[in-house]
């Protein structure tokens, strides 16, 4: 087994936690079901993560390799297309849309204080981001670069305690305070973020 293949044995326990998730954070959904589509977009951040630690490793063990560059590819398109589309889906349509529907003041507060956390950490991870992105790319093109290990823990290690803290409270303002036409309009924007036509009837 190369090192960028997916762990298998080792992950059990794990994959059965996951399965205890409610319907919330079950993939795979679509724009009928925006939100669970987006919470979804954790566990594929999570396996770009897995592999970009794969990456890492395999690079010390190989050098730059066929497996390598393929694998700086697929991390390249997720975090440079996928991962600022699920940014701007939070900070521009799910956070104000839950704010806005926030009607008791002690409870906006807390939600602004969460909001307020959560952007901030978006900002730290895409500065953790910038510093991947240019040895992605030269490893991506096939040439010869090293990941920084700390500079990879970091990025990874960050996302983990950003999701984790998202997850945690994120679900219940969501099933609070949005109904379904709110989850229509979420999924209208979100379609439209990537160039698709949301369904007609949901």
């Amino acid at each position: 087994m190369t090192a960028l293949q997916p762990l298998r044995g080792g992950n059990v326990f794990i994959s059965m936690r996951r399965l205890e998730r409610t319907s919330l954070f079950d993939t795979p959904a679509g724009f009928d079901e925006p939100l669970e589509m987006l919470l979804g977009c954790h566990r594929r951040i999570e396996k770009q993560l897995q592999t970009l630690k794969r990456l890492q490793a395999h690079l010390e063990d190989h050098g730059v390799d066929a497996e390598a560059t393929g694998a700086a590819q697929a991390i390249l398109k997720y975090f440079l297309q996928a991962a600022p589309n699920h940014l701007d889906d939070e900070e521009r349509d799910l956070f104000p849309m839950i704010e806005r529907r926030i009607s008791d003041d002690r409870e906006a507060r807390r939600f602004r204080d969460f909001r307020d956390s959560l952007e901030a950490d978006h900002r730290v991870l895409e500065g953790a981001w910038s510093k991947l992105r240019k040895p992605l790319e030269s490893i991506a093109d096939g040439l010869v670069r090293r990941l920084p290990a700390h500079d990879v823990q970091v990025f990874v290690e960050g996302y983990a305690r950003h999701i984790a803290a998202e997850e945690a409270t994120l679900k219940e303002f969501i099933e609070r305070w949005l109904d379904d036409g709110d989850r229509q309009m979420l999924g209208r924007a979100m379609a439209a973020r990537r160039g698709v036509q949301a369904p007609r009837a949901f």
